[in-house]
């Protein structure tokens, strides 16, 4: 306490120990002990001061300054101190805290998964969003409740925090919910430091659309499992009615070679370009040797998806990925039991597989997808390709090592315009399939057959089975004329004439025949003499004339 002039006329103990003064000070300056303090302010305006916060010796002191007054004169200031650094530090860290837990509450809130919290007898304490996204309800309407009085209600069904309180383990399940969504449960038990459950933390993610994509899956593996059953048929009936038409020697050869590894169990790599039968002579060697009565599989390398590869070869073990069947699924090796396999377009496979077939051809035993054990295997194989393998081993695209193993017995088929003799006699193979399919009757004009010789057939033998399935069902006329072919097999060499010589004959006779064809082919488009003229580029005077001189009459073109 401080009198009018600001002496100090009292100073208790406690005070003294917090503002740290030794000694007597009654009598002193108030201004020399307390420099700073609020109390002059007070004596000047007889205003208190209350709730001042000042730091003393490291310590933070509230001081509160009120007035002495007698009448209306200020005799005084009265000056209390208090210690409050222990209380400013949990002042600090209370709202740390309250940061902190603003903090948590806005991730809480924010998972895209469900946060679902309650205590260790099963009373629902927090729930986030998601779970009210999740049960069609407000928090508050959740919270409070016991989980099987929320089971139910039909929030959720089936309830697993009773199964972690019962257990003491963590468990996993899948639910469905009361607006119709599956979603699949975490739930984790905390403990105290006595080992007793005190919370239930459960995090729960919607896997609505993945049930549904895995049902669709399972449904489209099943449909493909009934696909590939009656492509092996459709395959086996369209291998059985093939067969090899040939006449010419260097395909004699080929099928006495085949006859003669049919025989034994070696792989065969068969060579060959596009289109020249690599799967018919495959399927020779099949038919010819002891396993003819077993499947013959065949398997485009080139035509499946890497990522399906492995598992169509060599199948898979349930479980091994998303959408595996449960009780796994047998490759195709598997499935040519002691068959024959056909590789076709082997250059087309991934060199990871390389190494696995590799293995699978030394070690006659294989290991599914997913799987553990390894399964024996006692099926032939025989490979085809149409591309340069040692340019491909070369350049690092194929293993060198399965090269040499796929090659014991090196089968090449020489592309048709090696063969040229085999032409006709497919031709008329080609004629008698499609008289059996269509009952359509067609022959080829001789100067068509010299023209289907002379062609080069890039496509091979499938070019020429498509050329002769064109020509049957689109030309009308009974007998096919080089007129009805297309114009690059008229013009092989390249030239875009339109114009073609069968043989030799007097220049003025085929001028007079081309002028004849020419007049008869615009009279039967046009009907009349001004847009033929147009079409010919010259007088119409000169189409009449020359009608004339050849005998080319109107009714006799609708006669024909």
């Amino acid at each position: 306490m401080v009198d009018s002039n600001g002496y100090i006329v009292g100073c208790n103990k406690a005070a003294k120990e917090l503002l740290g003064i030794n000694g007597d000070v009654v009598g002193e300056m108030a201004r020399e002990v307390l420099p700073d303090s609020a109390m002059y302010e007070v004596l000047e305006t007889g205003i208190p001061v209350v709730n001042n916060k000042v730091d003393i010796g490291g310590r933070v002191i509230l001081s509160n300054h009120k007035p002495i007054f007698e009448g209306t004169r200020i005799t005084g200031v009265v000056t209390s101190f208090q210690d409050i650094t222990d209380l400013d530090a949990v002042v600090q860290e209370l709202e740390v805290t309250k940061e902190l837990n603003k903090e948590l509450e806005a991730i809480f809130n924010s998972s895209y998964d469900e946060i679902f919290v309650t205590d260790g007898e099963g009373v629902t304490l927090r729930v986030n969003k998601a779970g009210e996204r999740f049960y069609g309800m407000k928090a508050e309407e959740i919270i409070g409740k016991h989980v099987t009085k929320l089971e139910e209600l039909g929030l959720f069904s089936p309830s697993i925090t009773p199964q972690v309180l019962r257990t003491k383990k963590r468990s996993t399940l899948i639910q469905s919910t009361k607006s119709g969504k599956k979603i699949i449960v975490t739930a984790n038990p905390v403990f105290d430091e006595k080992g007793q459950i005190i919370r239930v933390v459960t995090n729960s993610r919607d896997i609505t659309e993945l049930s549904n994509l895995r049902q669709r899956l399972e449904d489209t593996e099943k449909l493909m499992d009934n696909y590939r059953t009656e492509i092996v048929k459709l395959q086996k009936e369209r291998l059985d009615a093939s067969e090899i038409i040939s006449k010419s020697a260097i395909m004699q050869q080929i099928l006495i070679l085949a006859g003669k590894v049919a025989g034994v169990d070696s792989t065969v790599l068969i060579e060959g370009e596009s289109g020249v039968g690599k799967g018919v002579v495959a399927l020779k060697i099949h038919q010819l040797s002891k396993r003819s009565e077993y499947p013959f599989i065949t398997i485009n390398c080139g035509a499946i998806p890497e990522n399906l590869m492995e598992s169509e070869l060599f199948g898979y073990e349930g479980g091994s990925f998303t959408g595996a069947k449960k009780e796994g699924k047998k490759g195709l090796f598997e499935m040519a039991g002691t068959g024959t396999i056909f590789l076709d377009e082997i250059s087309e496979l991934p060199l990871n597989l390389q190494v696995k077939l590799l293995q699978v051809i030394q070690e006659k035993r294989l290991r599914r997808v997913g799987g553990n054990d390894y399964i024996d295997i006692n099926a032939r194989i025989l490979a085809a390709t149409n591309r340069n393998i040692p340019r491909l081993v070369k350049e690092r695209k194929f293993r060198e090592d399965l090269y040499y193993r796929l090659n014991v017995v090196p089968l090449v088929v020489p592309p048709l315009r090696h063969r040229k003799e085999d032409i006709p006699v497919l031709v008329e193979h080609f004629l008698e399939g499609l008289r059996e399919k269509y009952e359509i009757y067609k022959k080829m004009a001789p100067e068509t057959m010299e023209l289907l010789i002379n062609y080069n057939w890039p496509g091979n033998v499938r070019e020429l089975e498509n050329l002769v399935e064109r020509v049957v069902v689109t030309v009308d006329a009974l007998e096919v004329l080089p007129m009805h072919l297309p114009d690059y097999i008229l013009h092989g060499d390249g030239t875009s004439a339109k114009v073609f010589v069968l043989d030799i004959c007097p220049l003025k006779s085929a001028t007079d025949e081309l002028e004849r064809q020419l007049l008869n082919k615009a009279l039967i488009k046009f009907q009349n003499t001004y847009k033929m003229a147009d079409a010919l580029e010259v007088n119409q005077s000169t189409i009449v004339r020359k009608m004339h001189r050849y005998g080319i009459f109107k009714e006799n073109v609708h006669l024909q």
